[in-house]
């Protein structure tokens, strides 16, 4: 399937992965707020947010084999990226209903994960939109060409995101492995 050059451009994620997100996010609310103490399926939700994630791996796979380019495309494998970190973030944040705030292993985990999820978005969706922001500042005003620096600046600046958010990732798998092991070793 050929994407217009608008198509690969836009900023926001597909609608069918926000509609899924949405629909999650109701549901995983609503048992909250039907039980009294620690919601149903609370272990499921943990282990299916941690699938989740490392099947959102992939995307990093796909982007450096050749041989798996007729797979589809890569800003295709973006989106599949970005809806498994966001559903993630959503499994594990409902896992974590009633932990304590404390800097127990299980609150640093979630952390991680919120700013794992976090850098994602700052590099998925600012990025993307400094181009947009460049093509509007084209005429020839002083103001639009200090705007079209300050542009440059920004791009610099976060084309290295990749720098935070990987080596985060790798931290986040460390503490998750942590804490699963921790899990069984202290379950009685």
């Amino acid at each position: 399937m050929r994407h217009t050059e608008n198509e690969n451009q836009r900023t926001a994620l597909a609608w069918p992965y926000i509609a899924l997100l949405l629909g999650e996010i109701a549901v995983l609310g609503r048992l909250v707020a039907l039980s009294h103490g620690r919601p149903p399926m609370t272990y499921e939700l943990g282990w299916a947010g941690c699938g989740s994630m490392l099947l959102m791996q992939v995307y990093s796979i796909r982007r450096r084999v050749r041989a798996l380019r007729a797979l589809g495309s890569l800003h295709a494998w973006l989106d599949l990226h970005v809806f498994l970190g966001l559903q993630g973030l959503v499994f594990v944040a409902y896992h974590s209903v009633g932990i304590s705030a404390h800097a127990s292993l299980a609150a640093i985990n979630f952390s991680l994960v919120a700013i794992v999820v976090g850098t994602g978005i700052i590099g998925r969706y600012l990025y993307c939109l400094i181009p947009h922001a460049r093509a509007r500042a084209t005429r020839g005003s002083i103001a639009l060409a200090s705007r079209r620096i300050a542009l440059d600046l920004a791009e610099r600046g976060l084309s290295r995101w990749t720098l935070l958010h990987r080596p985060l990732a790798f931290l986040l798998l460390a503490i998750t492995t942590l804490h699963v092991l921790a899990h069984f070793a202290y379950a009685v």
